[in-house]
């Protein structure tokens, strides 16, 4: 059974000495689905508004590959990289409890993954795709505490003006990027919309949809 309300996407994040495994659980016929959470929800990082400011695999302008963020150093998986991975598992869940500040990025890539692939469903080939993720990427989008934040509640208002900037340049460094890689699985190698992901793209994980 999955818990609603707020108790289960809330600010618990997690007991001192060890990590929960899971929060949610999604029963579907006779299968069980766990929620997935990131693994750099305890690495250290600048938070803003309650998520943080992680370095990721990019060439998009912003504060990543700055001196505000750092480079994204390794060969592992970048939070991105977990966020679009976990998608057709998470984006079925109602409720999501937060375990740390890379939940919250995890959670807002989940319903940015869902408005890409509803973009995506209608364009005819991955060239028109970037151009239209590109779009949206740099259109305005709510601040935490504004009216049409998904996640009210959930993130922190920025304390001063300069927090609210750093969150929007980071976010929107955050939704450009996002939109490229999702352009290379939810397409197939022959240039189509590949059905497998965008099936996906009407799903409202936690009820919800990107203002």
């Amino acid at each position: 059974r999955v818990r609603g309300g707020d108790e289960a996407l809330g600010r618990g994040e997690g007991r001192k000495g060890g990590r929960r495994r899971c929060d949610a659980v999604c029963v579907r016929g006779s299968s069980v689905t766990m929620a997935r959470h990131s693994s750099y929800n305890e690495t250290e990082a600048k938070i803003v508004c309650g998520a943080s400011m992680l370095p990721f695999r990019t060439a998009c302008k912003g504060p990543v590959n700055s001196a505000k963020v750092g480079a994204f150093e390794g060969d592992g998986e970048d939070v991105i990289d977990e966020a679009v991975k976990f998608y057709r598992a998470n984006v079925l869940f109602r409720n999501y409890e937060l375990q740390g500040g890379a939940d919250r990025i995890i959670i807002y890539l989940t319903l940015y993954v869902s408005a890409c692939l509803a973009k995506i469903e209608k364009c005819a080939s991955p060239k028109d795709a970037e151009k239209a993720l590109q779009t949206m990427a740099m259109e305005a989008f709510a601040l935490p505490g504004q009216h049409g934040f998904p996640f009210n509640g959930f993130f922190d208002k920025p304390e001063a003006p300069a927090e609210g900037d750093d969150f929007k340049a980071y976010f929107r460094q955050l939704r450009e990027e996002t939109g490229l890689r999702v352009i290379k699985v939810a397409f197939t190698p022959q240039g189509k919309p590949n059905k497998f992901w965008v099936c996906f793209a009407k799903r409202k994980f936690m009820n919800t949809v990107l203002a």
